[in-house]
């Protein structure tokens, strides 16, 4: 929700959804039992500005790699599993309007929300009118999501690019949304962290009526624009009346039309909206419909009305105890009930306790908390993520022309040593590739490069190697020729040419026997 609206939102949920994915799948227990009860004005943490340089395989994306939505034994609905089949819950951040307040969308600020706050997801709120990407600022806006994605995948954080329909049938304005998913399914069909959400809060139409102008040919239409562009990104798909009424998806869900990997969309603010939609998202659930509430509140609808935080800590019981992610409205210091920031604050990253909000302070206490029971879950189990098969971009990777990946990290063997990494490495000219393996489970692994340019000039790299297995997913890099075991990949527009001392890193993971170890042999790198 945002300023324009928030006071219209008076509408509840009616029925049960249904399927909309085909896969089935068995996974781990679940992370979560129950949400801690959480303070909006004490905060239980440490925020005092601090940053820690995370290693990549630490990450979200490091820990859990490309997500997709399937069925778990755990759960009555369809929920998100990462690339093991383990059930992952996305703890979220949305901006306001980018068009209003860029300047929150920077690697600084999503740094802060991913280590001192407990967030992993990032959700980019651009809107098509309200002088948004249709209506003038297109150019900018550009600029600002291709930043805002340039800097979670930096920072090893999930990103949606939520095309932020308000309070009017999309379908209005469908022609625009096909080019905008053109353009940024094909920019990022090759990421593994970027989700798009196609819909924000629609009104005034059916979900299916059979006609051409219901949400569902508009959801079907748009969802098929993204595929058809080669990506398989997570497709969170906006329900009618605020996105509340997502009972209605249930006759006719985007899998009847053999569109898979989608989820469909609940807002609610936990001043307004109580036990009626609680017990509709509940049937819901049981009719196996995957539900993401990709904009909630704590205060009510209007977003600057008062707040209830036994209501939104009951409400969040919910969405952790049946695995379904979340995005709070909203990243700014505009001066209502549901930012983040004062008003007085102008910082735009590395906030202070005394800075922050009801909402903020709520959100902190919330998302550090569902954290923490994540790690001690991960700890319990004997199995640390950060070593799993779901390895991404370093910290310093994914980086955009206009925001390049720091210098100053080195890893070892990345030196003109032409010193050997666990898997091998080989130094051509300037330019080194180091392989390590990130784990391995049988009958697959991961395995991380590090290219590193130790020389003078601007390189353009190629790394070619033996890998043991058939590669199955490989990020920020792709695949120019495989033959047999023979593979050989270059960067991506972002990281294919590294300025002299830049490093980058990319991965993959292997299918294999348990008797093939996945490593990367005979590595070499040519450099122009």
């Amino acid at each position: 929700m945002n300023g324009f609206k928030k006071s219209f939102v008076k509408s509840f949920l009616t029925a049960a959804l249904t399927l909309a994915v085909s896969t089935t799948t068995v996974c781990s227990t679940s992370v979560f039992v129950n949400a801690k009860e959480a303070s909006g004005t004490n905060l239980d943490y440490t925020v005092n500005g601090s940053v820690n340089n995370l290693s990549f395989d630490k990450t979200p994306v490091g820990r859990h790699g490309r997500l997709h939505v399937g069925k778990c034994s755990n759960y009555a609905a369809p929920t998100i599993l990462d690339e093991k089949g383990k059930a992952v819950q996305l703890r979220g951040a949305s901006t306001h309007g980018i068009q209003w307040f860029p300047q929150y969308v920077n690697k600084e600020a999503f740094q802060s929300l991913r280590d001192e706050w407990g967030i992993n997801t990032v959700r980019l709120a651009v809107y098509p009118r309200e002088g948004g990407y249709l209506d003038g600022s297109g150019a900018q806006m550009d600029r600002t999501i291709k930043q805002g994605v340039a800097a979670a995948s930096q920072l090893g954080m999930y990103v949606i690019i939520d095309w932020h329909v308000l309070n009017y049938n999309p379908n209005e304005t469908i022609d625009g949304a096909k080019s905008f998913f053109t353009k940024y399914a094909s920019l990022y069909k090759d990421y593994n962290n970027v989700i798009f959400e196609i819909a924000n809060e629609p009104t005034g139409t059916d979900w299916y009526n059979g006609s051409s102008n219901d949400l569902y040919t508009y959801s079907k239409t748009i969802s098929n624009v993204i595929r058809n562009c080669g990506s398989k990104a997570i497709i969170i798909c906006g329900t009618n009346t605020w996105s509340q009424d997502v009972d209605a998806v249930a006759a006719k869900p985007l899998s009847t039309a053999g569109i898979d990997n989608c989820m469909y969309t609940l807002h609610y603010y936990a001043a307004t909206h109580y036990d009626n939609l609680k017990s509709k998202l509940k049937t819901a659930l049981s009719a196996g419909t995957p539900v993401f509430v990709s904009e909630f509140g704590i205060c009510d609808a209007s977003g600057n009305g008062g707040v209830d935080i036994q209501n939104a800590n009951s409400w969040m019981s919910l969405l952790t105890q049946n695995n379904i992610g979340f995005c709070c409205w909203s990243l700014c210091n505009k001066g209502e009930q549901a930012s983040y920031i004062k008003t007085s604050t102008p910082k735009t990253s590395k906030w202070t306790k005394d800075e922050l909000t009801t909402t903020g302070i709520w959100l902190v206490n919330t998302c550090r908390a569902l954290s923490a029971k994540e790690d001690a879950n991960q700890s319990s189990t004997g199995k640390d993520d950060s070593s799993s098969k779901d390895k991404d971009k370093s910290k310093d990777s994914g980086a955009s022309k206009t925001n390049p990946p720091s210098t100053n990290d080195k890893p070892s063997g990345s030196s003109k040593d032409k010193s050997e990494g666990k898997n091998g490495s080989k130094d051509k000219g300037s330019v080194t590739a180091v392989a390590t393996s990130g784990g391995d489970w049988g009958t697959g692994a991961t395995v991380s490069f590090t290219v590193s340019n130790n020389g003078s000039a601007s390189s353009k790299w190629t790394v070619s190697f033996d890998a043991e297995g058939e590669i199955s997913n490989i990020w920020c890099a792709k695949i120019v020729s495989h033959k047999d075991n023979h593979y050989v990949v270059t960067g991506m527009d972002y990281n294919g040419t590294l300025a002299a001392g830049q490093s980058t890193t990319f991965g993959y993971n292997i299918t294999k026997t348990s008797n093939q170890s996945g490593n990367a042999s005979n590595v070499k790198v040519t450099c122009n």
